[in-house]
Parts: C-alpha cells; sequence; structure tokens
C-alpha cells in the first residue's frame, strides 16, 4: 500500500510511505527556495514519487495532517479577540482571512488541485488530527514498543499541547491544552520582541539565552506564564499576545516589565540577552512540568517529541536529564513538516498497512543526484573538476580541512528536517578557535554569536562530551568535557555545550569515512558541520551547490566523487 502525506501549510512537505517504510520525505523549501514556504508541495511530492519511480495514480491514499473544518475555538477566540482589543480584532481577521482563502481552500479542493498538477490522481484525501499526525511522526519511528508521547508547537486546529502513549501502533491521547495558552506562541512572541523574526528565528534566541542572565525569569513566571496542577499551564495574552507581536505590536504594561523591544537593525544589548535566557529557562521548566506529569500518568519507560518546540535542543537535554525517562526520542523534522511524514504513518496504522514499524536512525530521504548531474552543474561554469575514488578523495578532502580551509560537502540523499547532516554540509576544521567567527563573517554572513555543530565518530564521542548514547539529529545539546574544550573550541558553544551529531558505521558511510581520514591526520574524529547554504534553504541539487559556491570564499566543493576547485 502506497501512501502520501502532505502538508500545505507553514513548512510545506511531503512523504511517501510503501507498507509503512519510509521511501522518500521532503520539504517544498528546498525546490522553491523560499524558507518555511506556506504552499501545495508540488514540487516536494514530484520528488517523492520520482525516488520512487512511480506516479501519483500509483497511491492508494492521501493523508494532511490538518482538519481544516475544526474551527470553533479559533472563531470563538476571535469573537472574544473583539471585545478585547480592536487591533488584536483586525489582526486576527486579516490572518484568518489570509488563511480561509488560500491553505484551507486548498485543502477543500485538494483533490482537483492534485488531478490538475499530476494527470491522475485516484486516492481521495484523508484529513487527520494534527496532533495525532505529529505524534504518529515520531513514536511510530522510534525505537520504543510503549513510550510517552509530548507533542509542544504553536497550535493545532483548537490544541497547543498533546500528551499521549504509544503501545505499539496505538496512540492515545491523555491531555490536550487548548488555545490560547501555547507555548510555542509564547517563545515565538518573544522571538519578535527581540527583534527576530517569529515562527523562524526561535534558533536564534535559544542560542543568544547562553550569553544572558535569567534575571527576568520570575517576572515571566509571575506575569505571563503561570504553571498549574496536573500538567497545565496558562498563558497570560493579554500581556503577550502572539498574533500582535508577529506584527511588530506590544501592550504598554509588558514593555513596562521588560523595557522596549528590540527593532531589528538595533544592537543586541545585555538586557535582550537576559530575556532571551529567562525566556529559556521558563520554556524549559513547563516543558519539564508537562513531562513530569506526563512520566507519572504513564508510568513509561521512554519519551517521544514531537512538534516546532521539540527543536529546542537545549529544552530537550533537559527533558533527557531530569524528567525520569530512560530515553527520549525526536525524529529529525519535528516540526510542521514532519506532520506530514506523520499523517502518512497514522493513516498507514489506521488501514492496516504498517505491517512492521522502522525505527528511523538515518535522515537521509531527500533526492539524489548522479555523478553526471554533478559534472555538468560544475563544467558548465567553467570550474575546474577532477574525478577521485572515494579513499582518495576523503584523504585529500582530510588534508585541505586540516590546513584550515573550508570544503563544501554535496553526497547522495538530500537530509530530511532543517539540520544538514553529512550530505548537503559545509565543512571545517573544529580546532581553530577563530573558525567560527570566519564562517559567520565570510560565509555565512550572520551574527557572531551562532554556534556550530561537531560530527564526530559515535564511538568516540564520550571521549569530548558528557553522553552515553547516540545522537544522530543534533537535537539534543551535551557538555564538553573539560579536556575537549581546548582541542574543538570552534565546535563548543560559551557555555561550554555542543549540538552534537554522532556518525555511526551504517547511516552515512562516506561521511564517516571522511572523518576517519580525519583523525588519522589530526588524532581528532571531530569535524565542524554546519548547513550548505547562505541566507537561503539548504542546497537541494547539484546546480544550487555550484551557485552557493561561486557566491563564496569557500575553498573546495565536493560533488560526490568530484572534486571541484575554485578558479583562481
Amino acid at each position: 500500500m502506497l501512501v502520501l502525506g502532505l502538508l500545505n501549510l507553514r513548512d510545506a512537505a511531503a512523504a511517501l510511505l510503501q507498507d509503512g517504510r519510509i521511501l522518500a520525505a521532503a520539504e517544498e523549501e528546498r525546490f522553491v527556495r523560499i524558507k518555511h514556504v506556506t504552499a501545495l508541495p508540488l514540487r516536494a511530492i514530484r520528488s517523492c514519487l520520482e525516488e520512487a519511480g512511480v506516479g501519483l495514480e500509483d497511491v492508494d491514499a492521501i493523508a494532511v495532517p490538518w482538519k481544516y473544518w475544526v474551527i470553533g475555538r479559533r472563531a470563538a477566540l476571535a469573537l472574544g479577540s473583539m471585545v478585547r482589543s480592536p487591533q488584536l480584532c483586525r489582526v486576527k481577521a486579516q490572518r484568518s482571512a489570509e488563511r480561509l482563502s488560500r491553505e484551507w481552500a486548498e485543502q477543500v479542493l485538494l483533490a482537483s488541485k492534485l488531478k490538475a498538477a499530476f494527470g491522475r490522481c485516484r486516492a481521495t484525501p484523508v484529513f487527520l488530527d494534527h496532533h495525532l499526525c505529529h505524534a504518529a511522526s515520531t513514536f511510530l519511528v522510534s525505537p520504543f514498543e510503549r513510550a510517552a508521547i509530548m507533542v509542544v508547537d504553536g497550535a493545532s486546529e483548537a490544541h497547543t499541547s498533546m500528551l499521549g502513549l504509544g503501545e505499539g501502533q496505538q496512540i492515545a491521547v491523555l491531555k490536550r491544552t487548548d488555545l490560547p495558552h501555547s507555548l510555542g506562541q509564547f517563545y515565538a512572541a518573544l522571538t519578535a520582541y527581540l527583534g527576530f523574526t517569529p515562527d523562524q528565528d526561535e534558533y536564534i534566541v535559544m542560542g543568544l539565552a547562553a550569553y544572558g542572565e535569567p534575571r527576568y525569569a520570575e517576572t515571566l513566571r509571575r506575569q505571563i506564564l503561570a504553571l498549574e496542577p496536573e500538567g497545565a499551564f496558562r498563558l497570560n495574552t493579554r500581556l503577550l499576545d502572539f498574533h500582535l507581536a508577529r506584527v511588530g505590536l506590544f501592550v504598554p504594561e509588558l514593555l513596562r516589565l521588560l523595557g522596549p523591544n528590540r527593532k531589528q537593525d538595533e544592537e543586541i544589548a545585555q538586557r535582550h540577552r537576559d530575556i532571551a535566557a529567562s525566556a529559556q529557562l521558563v520554556l524549559e521548566e513547563t516543558l519539564l512540568h508537562l513531562a513530569r506529569y506526563l512520566k507519572q500518568a504513564t508510568g513509561a519507560d521512554n519519551l517521544c517529541l514531537a512538534g516546532g518546540v521539540a527543536f529546542n535542543c537545549v529544552a530537550n537535554s533537559r527533558l533527557r536529564q531530569e524528567a525520569g525517562f530512560r530515553q527520549v526520542y525526536v525524529q529529525p523534522a519535528a516540526g510542521d513538516a514532519g506532520a506530514a511524514l506523520g499523517s502518512a504513518l497514522w493513516l498507514s496504522s489506521r488501514r492496516g498497512a504498517l505491517r512492521e514499524r522502522e525505527a528511523m536512525r538515518s535522515a537521509y530521504l531527500g533526492p539524489q543526484f548522479s555523478e553526471a548531474n554533478c559534472r555538468q552543474a560544475a563544467e558548465r561554469t567553467g570550474l575546474s573538476v577532477q574525478a577521485l575514488s572515494e579513499d582518495v578523495l576523503c584523504d585529500r578532502v582530510a588534508e585541505e580541512l586540516a590546513h584550515g580551509r573550508l570544503v563544501f560537502w554535496f553526497q547522495g540523499r538530500m537530509e530530511w528536517g532543517p539540520r544538514a547532516l553529512g550530505n548537503r554540509s559545509l565543512l571545517a576544521d573544529p580546532r581553530r578557535e577563530d573558525m567560527r567567527e570566519l564562517i559567520n563573517s565570510k560565509v555565512k554572513l550572520r551574527q557572531p554569536f551562532r554556534p556550530f555543530a561537531p560530527s564526530v565518530l559515535e564511538e568516540r564521542a564520550a571521549d569530548y562530551f558528557e553522553l552515553t548514547e547516540s545522537s544522530p539529529f543534533m537535537l539534543f545539546t551535551h557538555k564538553a568535557r573539560p579536556s575537549a574544550k581546548g582541542v574543538i573550541p570552534a565546535v563548543i558553544h560559551v557555555d561550554g555545550t555542543a549540538r552534537v551529531q554522532t556518525v555511526d558505521r551504517e547511516a552515512n558511510p562516506r561521511y564517516r569515512k571522511l572523518i576517519e581520514a580525519f583523525e588519522r591526520r589530526t588524532g581528532v574524529p571531530v569535524l565542524l558541520n554546519t548547513s550548505f547554504n547562505v541566507n537561503e534553504p539548504i542546497v537541494c541539487t547539484p546546480d544550487e551547490a555550484v551557485n552557493c559556491f561561486l557566491r563564496t570564499e569557500v575553498d573546495w566543493l565536493v560533488l560526490g566523487n568530484l572534486l571541484v576547485k575554485r578558479d583562481a
């Protein structure tokens, strides 16, 4: 049974399953080159079908992780905002009109739109509960037969979090949090307050938090986000409203408590760092509050996380250490793109097509390209291309990295999720203390405080980090050992932690071989790994890789077996 999952909301994506096995998954932003795009993911669908060698007419079922007709709670809140604030009412009305006319209307007409794009479509779309799809996206690909499930994001059709229990292929809902009490919207609103883009730059706030002190945490706890019994919490939207914040509006009382909001081009002051640290701490405390209740309610040994808030790797690490669970699992596309995968998994399970649950241990589910594609892309621009065997290639690249040179590394199938995990990566020597500043200023063109991640051989990770389990998707932070701080300073954040990617022997053999070659030259089994992009989505095709390479001062580009040198 072939099941296609798709999401046409923000972070549009598609995933294709056969009898519950993932054949392909990709985000639309990689094809249309617009970050976090809201669209019917026609390019992502086409890519998934091509990877599987099938057409849309072969698909037996189509799953969508959104019940577009469930708008009662949202309508009630919109009516309430009319009484509370005419300004808020206008903002909400405009946003609702946009969604009704574009996103939800598209779902109503989905079958006809797919037929128009692909010619034939025999499956009728099935619309599923958003948070249940999130839950399926993590539990049904986890290594656990039984686990507690925690979904936390901005909002679903009517809720903002879901606590549940997974057993076998079943998922039971234990508790939900109603709109407008949202942890995702709390953090997004403060992201906007700090001058960044909400629903996009929350990871910047998480990185900035390490430079501050949580001096405003008590104010946030007392005035804005309060914990209540049995895993509940309450957000004071009269003081901090996400819908106003996303258009840059904040009530005077909030500004009296925290000071004026930062403008986008304003210098980051210590107060802003402290507010970031406070928001991060209060978020972590609230997630721990939910997780501890869930542990008590289920008695489960393991925890599965999903929803956009599950991208907060600092909070994930506190949950792993302090919530009382033996293991915590997060799949690499925890946000809304992952719900597209979850909808296909959940529908497969409901129709008896999930024959055997398969744990997701790698994220390489996107499109791949031939050596001929790669060669044409490089030679089209007149670049010098040299084909090398795998061993020679890895030795040569390791030598260049050891001499402090930067390398764009393009291999195999594109990663699923927002992290570059060794197939669409920019690589560098982690031993150089100035490497982070060099990449941020010369390549990434972004804030100097932003950290970079280490890729480390799985069996050597504990030599450098306080880590006892694998971490293949960069979704947890780990403290660096004191002995490591002077050896790999470029990948250790100011708080002494790193967002580690462990590389095992099966998931990515070529990337592992490169790290091994670097270790033979330097004695260090670690590479600095960041995404292959510059203020755009991560590159997808060889042409995009070449174009990005030419816009930067990176020394080398590797396309499969091809070593590409910059024209002198």
